[in-house]
């Protein structure tokens, strides 16, 4: 895996070419789009990709080879429970715990050179090579409701440390509106800390005894 290859001003105008084109077939992912990165894969033969949720939106371009993706519904408390995603959000691995009945589940495309193929935030997937060397070109990033999402399954991880139970993600809009909001404040006061706390530290007098 080649990562961040939009430093490339080469990758970097092929990127957001591809964007534009994301931009002008969906206002949903249009709205908000930031953080944009671009990764080359090139898999050996038969290579298998276990099964994982990545914390971005993903569209992933064959260009040589071919691969079958199976892509799961994040809703879908069967292949990915609550607690399992909210770990996964506040920093756990990427990779889930597989079960063979998960299988009749998912969703299955076969990628040929040409074809693409969107796997939304947090949807989990597992990807079997073809016979041939495959490359891809992935290209991924947060819009206004992913980040929202991200921050209000992030507030129910930290109230479950709590010992709370909290109601899901999805449930209510307002209270997810108001969980993500909470998280945000939070991260934010968090980064404020960790930048005052130098200062303070230079500020604090000597002690003389």
């Amino acid at each position: 895996m080649l990562k961040h290859v939009e430093h490339d001003p080469a990758y970097r105008r092929l990127l957001d070419e591809c964007l534009g084109e994301v931009r002008a077939a969906s206002a949903r992912l249009a709205a908000g789009m930031r953080d944009p990165h671009a990764f080359i894969f090139v898999s050996s033969p038969g290579a298998v990709t276990p099964y994982h949720m990545d914390p971005e939106e993903n569209f992933l371009l064959q260009i040589r080879g071919t691969k079958t993706m199976s892509v799961f519904d994040r809703a879908d408390r069967v292949v990915v429970s609550e607690p399992d995603l909210e770990r996964f959000l506040v920093g756990a691995h990427r990779n889930l715990a597989w079960r063979d009945e998960f299988q009749s589940r998912a969703r299955t495309f076969e990628l040929a050179p040409g074809d693409a193929i969107h796997v939304p935030f947090a949807a989990p997937h597992w990807v079997q090579n073809g016979p041939q060397v495959s490359i891809s070109f992935s290209v991924t990033f947060n819009t206004r409701a992913s980040m929202r999402m991200l921050h209000a399954h992030r507030l129910n991880a930290r109230l479950r440390q709590w010992g709370v139970a909290p109601a899901p993600v999805g449930c209510s809009a307002l209270r997810d509106g108001l969980k993500q909001l909470v998280s945000r404040v939070s991260a934010w006061a968090g980064k404020l800390r960790a930048r005052l706390r130098p200062w303070a530290m230079r500020r604090r007098p000597a002690y003389r005894g």
